[in-house]
């Protein structure tokens, strides 16, 4: 009963927020590679009172060949995650429905990977969807709730989980990583910033040493090995005639990464956040006249690559790359977190 519950809110704060946002939601430009504007591909008559696709089977810009491929891949990708997680965490550790809340399994620092699991999860359901022939505005709606509904569905797999449980501070992040993606891309200001990750393995991960023995660790866990970023978009925010004199893909941001957060002593778990450079890779990647490199430089978009950072708290320290930083007593360190714990 819980889960119908969520869902059907999930359902309705997105539907709600395609009139919120009004005339910018249903008419905007959106924003592609370099700048370019792609229009919406229904006149303004017909999708001003159309938030979801449920009245578009007659609409001449959907390809049904298109759907049909973009539905194919999706389902095999769900379908491959599923069993990829089904193998590492619930086959074998059933239970009867529970919730449970973890405020100190990661020191909440899970909950900004539940975030950006549904925010980036958004991009890829509305790029399928905008290839498939959706204007800017469905295929945004759809693919946050989309997005949303699946990291949802991973918290609901939890919940059947001995060893886990449904969380609902979980739940509510993946809420809120699809909502974030809609507003991102549906409000003009909003576009200038973006939430990307970076990830390297920890030894967590590749010595295999789980929380919850008997389960096998995965990427989406190893914690330390994760870095989550708000960018700003500079370029964009100067006026004209400073522009020519910062790079387009030059960003500045903010970061959140785990401290000691893969320690065996969960009281030692905490976060740490940083001021740091940012590269926008899908700008500086050239364009190309082949649409699925264009796809994977867009993609590449929500990554962070290694840059100067300034970790503000608790421990300030300056890193020339972050978060694969280089010392010139201690060699290369990969990952995030400082090596207590792996």
């Amino acid at each position: 009963m819980m889960s119908k519950k969520v869902v059907a809110f999930l359902f309705a704060a997105l539907l709600g927020a395609s009139h919120v946002l009004g005339p910018e939601f249903s008419h905007a430009q959106s924003t592609r590679d370099n700048g370019s504007s792609v229009r919406d591909s229904l006149p303004q008559a017909i999708h001003r009172d159309t938030a979801l696709p449920g009245a578009r089977l007659s609409n001449p810009g959907v390809d049904w060949g298109r759907i049909g491929v973009a539905g194919g891949g999706l389902a095999a990708t769900i379908a491959a995650l599923h069993i990829y997680q089904l193998n590492a965490w619930w086959n074998a550790d059933r239970a009867p429905f529970h919730v449970i809340e973890d405020p100190g399994y990661q020191a909440d620092f899970d909950k900004a990977g539940h975030i950006f699991g549904a925010y980036y999860s958004s991009h890829f359901f509305d790029e399928a969807y905008r290839w498939s022939g959706l204007d800017s505005g469905q295929a945004a709606l759809l693919g946050a709730f989309s997005g949303a509904l699946w990291e949802f569905y991973i918290e609901t797999e939890d919940g059947f989980a001995s060893s886990w449980g449904f969380s609902r501070g979980d739940a509510k992040s993946d809420i809120l990583g699809g909502a974030l993606f809609l507003v991102n891309q549906r409000v003009s200001f909003l576009r200038d910033f973006r939430i990307k990750w970076f990830y390297t393995p920890t030894t967590k991960l590749t010595e295999n040493h789980p929380d919850i023995p008997g389960q096998t660790v995965t990427f989406i866990e190893d914690y330390g090995g994760q870095t989550y970023y708000l960018r700003a978009d500079l370029h964009s925010m100067l006026s004209e005639s400073l522009k020519p004199y910062w790079p387009s893909w030059l960003n500045l941001g903010v970061a959140i990464s785990g401290y000691h957060i893969n320690a065996p002593d969960f009281s030692l778990r905490s976060k740490a956040w940083y001021v740091t450079l940012d590269y926008d890779m899908d700008k500086l990647i050239p364009e190309s006249s082949i649409g699925f490199v264009n796809f994977l430089r867009r993609g590449l978009g929500y990554w962070h690559f290694p840059a100067p950072a300034y970790r503000v708290y608790p421990d300030p320290h300056f890193f020339l790359t972050f978060p694969v930083s280089i010392s010139f007593d201690h060699g290369l360190h990969i990952g995030a977190e400082p090596s207590l714990g792996g």
